[in-house]
């Protein structure tokens, strides 16, 4: 959503009116080209994920001295909490 308010202001400050009419293909325009930075937006974060290791699989949670368990759905929402703050 954004993304496509910048669109919008950046095409209002260019002299737009968004409010006629025949301004239906510039709307069609604008709705693809949000699309495609979308799309190239998901490709890069898609690489840096890759980059970074991360295979698809949520590592589970360590629990103890160097001992790896799955963590319980618990144990995730508390580690989770702070960030939905």
């Amino acid at each position: 959503t954004g993304e496509a308010r910048r669109m919008r202001m950046a095409r209002i400050s260019r002299g737009d009116s968004p409010r006629m009419m025949h301004q239906i293909g510039a709307t069609a325009k604008s709705v693809g080209a949000l699309f495609l930075r979308s799309y190239e937006r998901g490709g890069r974060v898609y690489l840096a994920m890759l980059s970074r290791g991360f295979d698809g699989n949520v590592p589970p949670l360590a629990v103890g001295a160097g001992c790896a368990a799955a963590a319980t759905p618990r144990q995730w929402t508390v580690a989770l909490l702070p960030a939905a703050a």
